[in-house]
Formats: C-alpha cells, structure tokens, sequence
C-alpha cells in the first residue's frame, strides 16, 4: 500500500464487513459500504501519485487539479479520515498553494465555477488541514469599506441570478473569515447589514422581484450566504418562511431540481435544518422532506454502476463532496440510528464557512 494510503488504512479496516442489508427499516440509510468504497475505489482513482494532497478531479485527467485536492480534503474530513503528519501537511501545502496567484486569489485551471468560488473553497479545504495561505489576500482591498462592498453586492443580479453570483458574494466573506487579520470585525457587520436587506420576507430567502413563494435560484443561491451567518453565529432572517417557502419547492421525487440533485439539495435540506435549529417551526414536516430526500439519493450510492457514473468522472470529488456532506447534515438532523455510519460523519461547514 502506498504511504499515502497508510493514513486512511484504518478507515478502510473499520468498514469493511460481510455483505448487509442495505435498509434494515425503511427509515435506516447505511453509509458504511459507501464510506469504504470512497476510501478504496475512488481516492485511488484520483490520486496521482505517493505525495498528500495531490489529486486530479477526473480518473482520466492526470494533472493536480483544484477542486481534486480540495474535495478529498473535504472528504477526507467528513468521513473522519484526514489525519495528517507534518511531512504530509507540506505535500498538502505544497498541492494547494499551488494554485495560488499573486493577488491572494486561487485560481482552476482550467477555469471552474467562479475565482472566488475557487479561493474560498481552497482555502475552507486548507483550513481543514491546518494550512494557511502563503500569500496575503490583496484582492479584499477592493472591497474594504462599507461603501464599496455596497456598490458590489447592488451590481448583482438579484432577481434572475442569485445562485450563481452567491459564488462570489459568500466566496468573498467566506476567504476573509478564512485568513484571519485580512479585514477589520467591523467589516463583517457592515456585510450582515448589508446582505439582511436581500431577504424576502415572503420565503425566507434571499431575492428582489421574486415569487412570493420562493424558487430554485433563491435556494441554491441563500444557502451560501446562511453558512457565512452560521459560523458567526448571526440570525437569519424570516426563518419560518423559508422552511415554508423550501417544502414547498420539494418536488414529488424528494430534490428540488431533476438536473442539480446533489448540491441544490444539500442547499435545501440544510437551509430547513438550521432554520429548525432557530425556530422550531414545521420540525415534523422537515423530518419527512428530509427523509424523502435522503431514500431519493440513497438509492444513488447504493447502486454500483449508477455510483461510478457520479463519481469516478469529471469533477467526481466535488460531487462526494456534496454527497457526504448531505448525509452528515441529515445524520445530525435525524440521528445516528437512522444515518448509520462506523464514525459520526462531520459536516465541513461545521468547522468552516464555504463548501
């Protein structure tokens, strides 16, 4: 076994046991063979070589890639495994700071969602591992008073586009939060200020010129914004409309989108679930959309030739990624008994703002 390998050995000894019922009950959803096929089928498949940290995003590209190293952290991390020594942590370091330009930003090449999605997301995956950036973040200076971030988040598309734009605006408070000393604490209060005028008071979410029960941009584009106030511990606004508004987006088949079926719903469920956490509404009618959810994608992972098409293929870290952080939310939501794994999985934005 490679070196690289002997860090997660253990996990992969752990898991392994004789075939199992995969539903013991029809509320039980038993991770413990996906966790060891994660660990012994997929981070084989992207790693490139003895090194920590160095990973391709695609079994069939075989160059360090971004969102590679960043999600097997990620990973890694959920599933209790990244346990790393000093000489793997500067192989991590070496991997990640790799990307980094000389304006503080990390960029994918080739490019991949947006350069601020980039650098937040590395640098969340480089705080799982203890790891700072080797350059300071020049580029929040063009953002450092509350009049310029004003005019910023106003140039937003906040009717047609607040998913794809809530890349750059939790990216940008999500790499601040991530290299301490960048801004002054007050910066964020002017951010917070700033960005509870966006939320509707119809669902819960964020958006101008919306329908009054939400839609499917507001979901995905909310959720990015919500962990930002979650790691400092801010209310969100309107949390009973938005566990209202996102029931009522459910589709009939347990996701939100027939095309984005793992990170929109990931947005949805955590949204409602931490909107619980704060108000308590509805706690009953969430646990049933979160476990019409959870069957939904459990039958995703608990097929083998489905599972190999979502993962083992163009940014296939990224999407168990998304995957095991669902279920750790979920796991924490309904109970270990019903979200059954070895270890408690651990939800990465738990620890850090941005996934």
């Amino acid at each position: 076994m490679r070196k690289v390998r002997k860090t997660y050995q253990i996990v992969v000894q752990n898991a392994k046991r004789k075939e199992e019922t995969r539903t013991p009950h029809k509320m039980q959803y038993d991770l413990r063979e996906f966790v060891t096929w994660i660990v012994s089928e997929l981070e084989p498949a992207v790693r490139l070589d003895d090194t920590a940290g160095s990973y391709t995003d695609n079994p069939s590209d075989r160059n360090l890639r971004l969102y590679g190293a960043a999600d097997m952290a990620c990973v890694f991390h959920t599933i209790g495994a990244l346990d790393v020594n000093e000489k793997q942590r500067r192989e991590w370091s070496e991997h990640c700071n790799a990307f980094q330009s000389a304006d503080g930003m990390y960029r994918a090449d080739p490019p991949n969602h947006s350069v601020l999605h980039n650098t937040a997301f590395m640098l969340g995956a480089m705080n799982l591992l203890g790891i700072k950036p080797e350059k300071p973040l020049e580029f929040v200076r063009q953002y450092d008073t509350r009049e310029k971030l004003d005019t910023w988040l106003q140039s937003f598309d906040w009717q047609r586009d607040v998913y794809t734009r809530s890349h750059d605006g939790a990216g940008l408070a999500s790499a601040a939060a991530l290299a301490p000393g960048t801004v002054a604490r007050q910066w964020f209060d002017w951010y917070f200020d700033l960005c509870d005028a966006y939320f509707d008071e119809n669902n819960g979410m964020m958006g101008r010129g919306k329908p009054a029960g939400g839609d499917t941009d507001q979901i995905g584009g909310t959720f990015h914004y919500i962990f930002v106030y979650d790691f400092f511990r801010r209310p969100v606004p309107y949390p009973q409309q938005r566990i209202d508004a996102i029931l009522g987006l459910q589709l009939p088949d347990g996701l939100w989108h027939e095309h984005n079926t793992w990170w929109m719903t990931l947005d949805a469920v955590y949204m409602m679930t931490r909107a619980v956490r704060q108000c308590g509404h509805r706690i009953e009618d969430v646990r049933a959309a979160v476990r019409k959810t959870l069957s939904n994608r459990y039958d995703v992972i608990c097929d083998a030739k489905r599972r190999e098409q979502q993962y083992l293929s163009h940014i296939g870290p990224h999407s168990a990624t998304a995957t095991l952080n669902l279920f750790a939310e979920a796991q924490q939501f309904l109970g270990s008994k019903q979200v059954v794994t070895d270890w408690p999985l651990q939800l990465v934005l738990d620890r850090r703002p941005f996934i």
